[in-house]
């Protein structure tokens, strides 16, 4: 499926890296009818949805991809985010106080008990699969007519990161609900939430995060994530030439 985008995904991502001075690579995030005959599924990469996109971000690894047809080696919390599979009763369990039921009591104590679990997932919705395949590419590697591009993710230290947003509230009135750093794992803030995989995310929303402690291990502690639905990417894009980063550069990135 083409993009219908004014500017090419390459360009926007081109100009917003050198707009924030990003020293990592924009990534594409995008839905496939076909596995991309130079990606390799993200399994193969780690088990780990979230850590296989930020070494993609930092150009360790090349594009990667998942579907039905490519979930085997993928963590069970990663396919339940991504749709492919549904959740296991005793998850509930392992990410609040656990339960000597499931994996011998271990738990993450990411919320307070199962009950916060399941009322938090059903406000999250059902999430759906992707259409074939889910894909990320560096932006300034993706091929127009590649699939349907759905949301431009962005690895930033914190000032990049303040510079992005107000870049993103330029161009919009909305002042609560234009982004938002939802609950859920890291795959849901860099994958599901701003490829607008899940139904009640709203679909303009700039995704802060992540809000998910397990992944300190490997994200640097002064890197954030946006996940940016592609049409906001190009309302922010076609933005920046009336914008404090082109005409008042300095205060975006001060001299010290």
């Amino acid at each position: 499926m083409a993009e219908d985008l004014e500017l090419s995904v390459a360009e926007m991502g081109r100009r917003l890296r050198e707009a924030v001075r990003l020293d990592t690579l924009p990534l594409c995030v995008y839905e496939s009818g076909s596995a991309p005959t130079k990606s390799r599924p993200f399994s193969q990469v780690d088990r780990c949805l979230a850590k296989a996109t930020y070494l993609c971000a930092n150009g360790a690894v090349g594009p990667l991809h998942l579907g039905l047809q490519a979930r085997n080696g993928i963590c069970p919390g990663g396919q339940f985010w991504t749709g492919l599979s549904g959740m296991s009763e005793g998850l509930k369990h392992f990410i609040s106080c656990g339960s000597p039921s499931f994996r011998d009591g271990a738990a993450e104590h990411l919320k307070r008990d199962p009950e916060m679990v399941t009322s938090s997932l059903s406000r999250v919705g059902r999430i759906r699969a992707p259409d074939d395949f889910l894909c990320i590419v560096p932006c300034q590697d993706y091929q127009p007519g590649a699939g349907r591009p759905r949301a431009v993710l962005i690895f930033a230290d914190a000032e990049s990161t303040r510079n992005l947003l107000a870049l993103h509230h330029y161009g919009t009135p909305e002042v609560f609900t234009s982004s938002g750093a939802p609950w859920g794992p890291s795959c849901a803030s860099f994958l599901s939430y701003p490829a607008g995989l899940s139904p009640n995310c709203p679909d303009h929303m700039t995704v802060i995060g992540p809000v998910d402690p397990t992944g300190n291990e490997w994200l640097p502690p002064n890197i954030m994530s946006l996940g940016i639905p592609i049409d906001v990417v190009k309302r922010m894009t076609s933005d920046l030439d009336g914008s404090f980063l082109v005409k008042r550069p300095t205060v975006a990135f001060p001299v010290r």
